[in-house]
């Protein structure tokens, strides 16, 4: 087994963010993500200076560069790891106009994905 190339920070148990993570995991067979749900390894945020309200608030991953990014860019680092999604990342490098666009959907979804799974915001 390979050494992770990226970190994916992620709600393990959000129930619509799990069908997308679940779905990228399969595809992760070469073992290039190293996958923390926040829910479980507080001891990782902590270690990625990443507060548990602000993995809450948007996904994080470290990408290859060991760069942290947020959002819509912090999937790009993900989906360059998969295939399939990495037609979707290249894309999205090629024409980055896109990615303000899809920002701005992702920050819609990141703001109601906690009151649409009966959780609370964290304060």
């Amino acid at each position: 087994m390979t050494t992770p190339k990226v970190t994916c920070f992620h709600d393990g148990e959000c129930p619509i963010c799990n069908l997308e993570i679940n779905g990228m995991k399969k595809l992760d067979t070469a073992g290039n993500i190293q996958w923390i749900d926040i829910t479980q390894e507080s001891e990782a945020l902590a270690a990625a200076g990443i507060t548990y309200k602000q993995a809450m608030e948007r996904i994080h991953v470290i990408g290859a560069d060991q760069q942290m990014q947020t959002g819509v860019r912090g999937f790009i680092q993900v989906w360059k790891q998969l295939p399939y999604y990495r037609r979707m990342a290249a894309l999205l490098e090629r024409l980055p106009f896109l990615v303000p666009v899809m920002e701005m959907g992702y920050r819609v979804f990141a703001y109601w994905r906690l009151p649409l799974t009966g959780k609370k915001r964290v304060s």
